[in-house]
């Protein structure tokens, strides 16, 4: 039986929105790795020399992204709402100008959010960029198999 004098575990805690103070921005910061993700592929898929250091790049890259991605944007709705994605994706005629700007362009978006796990998984996409950056710099060809 329940005492009605005995507070739940709700009254110990403020009563908080999930809505974010700026849902416009968290869409068009996931709007733009959606099509960064996007526009990797296209290119991936148009490169002449399937065995190149740039095809093998950004496939690495595309793949790897998409996981993260999912994750990121559905754990960051939970917190700070429903998002609203649009974008158009283009092949990329300089993929490492590409990867440098994208890589700034993600560090600075940490500054929208405080949680540590969400920016732990920025961190995660920041990683792989410049992952990929390294490859398209110093990885001329793939090996011979």
């Amino acid at each position: 039986m329940k005492d009605k004098n005995k507070p739940s575990i709700g009254d110990y805690f403020e009563k908080s929105t999930t809505s974010s103070k700026h849902p416009e921005s968290c869409s068009a910061f996931i709007s733009k790795l959606f099509k960064a993700k996007e526009d990797a592929h296209i290119t991936h898929i148009e490169q002449k020399v399937k065995s190149s250091a740039i095809h093998e790049a950004l496939s690495i890259f595309y793949t790897s992204l998409d996981g993260l991605l999912d994750t990121f944007a559905e754990t960051v709705m939970a917190v700070h709402g429903q998002l609203t994605l649009s974008f158009s994706a283009t092949g990329i005629s300089n993929p490492l100008a590409y990867m440098e700007s994208l890589y700034n362009e993600v560090n600075k978006a940490k500054t929208m959010y405080s949680e540590t796990w969400i920016l732990n998984q920025i961190d995660e996409m920041l990683q792989l960029i410049a992952h990929t950056m390294y490859r398209l710099k110093f990885v001329t060809a793939q090996p011979i198999q």
